[in-house]
């Protein structure tokens, strides 16, 4: 497999991979019993055949493989740790890019929306002074009108204390 490929494949599929290996560790493990076994049976069969010679040369092919198995097997382990550090360091570069553009973007919103309260705080200030003015231009006509001045100063009274209560709001 091409580290290429490696690369693309998730992290769950590389965890797989290593059980996969870690399986494959113990039927190395299960053939060197095994082959150690054959080698006990091999040694009474060399017993009974009187042939040392011939015992040596079959015991140093016997542990030439297992030492060859186990060899290919810890470079693969290595391969895929050195495989799986690059991918998860590309990972953290591009979750730290993502956090980075995610946090801008939030302030650039939050910015925004401070601006459009502002001017909707502005607009609605605005807006009840132009009321309050209109309020009191009918009240003046209201006076003229009916020339009570007492009924008016209550009323006006009246109306500063809600524009009071408005405005604290």
């Amino acid at each position: 497999m091409t580290d290429i490929e490696l690369k693309k494949l998730k992290r769950a599929d590389l965890l797989e991979m290593l059980i996969d290996q870690s399986k494959e560790n113990v039927n190395l493990q299960q053939q060197l019993n095994d082959a150690l076994d054959q080698l006990q049976q091999r040694e009474i069969k060399i017993n009974k055949a009187g042939s040392i010679a011939e015992a040596a040369l079959q015991i140093n092919g016997l542990f030439e493989s297992a030492q060859n198995s186990c060899a290919q097997y810890l470079d693969n382990i290595e391969r895929l740790n050195g495989e799986l550090e690059k991918i998860r360091a590309e990972q953290e570069a591009v979750s730290t890019r993502i956090l980075a553009e995610s946090q801008e973007k939030a302030a650039q919103l939050i910015s925004k929306t401070q601006e459009k309260c502002d001017q909707m705080v502005a607009a609605a200030e605005e807006e009840a002074a132009v009321y309050w003015d209109e309020v009191f231009q009918k009240l003046g006509v209201y006076h003229e009108e009916h020339n009570g001045p007492q009924e008016l100063l209550l009323l006006l009274n009246k109306l500063s204390k809600q524009k009071e209560t408005i405005d604290e709001n």
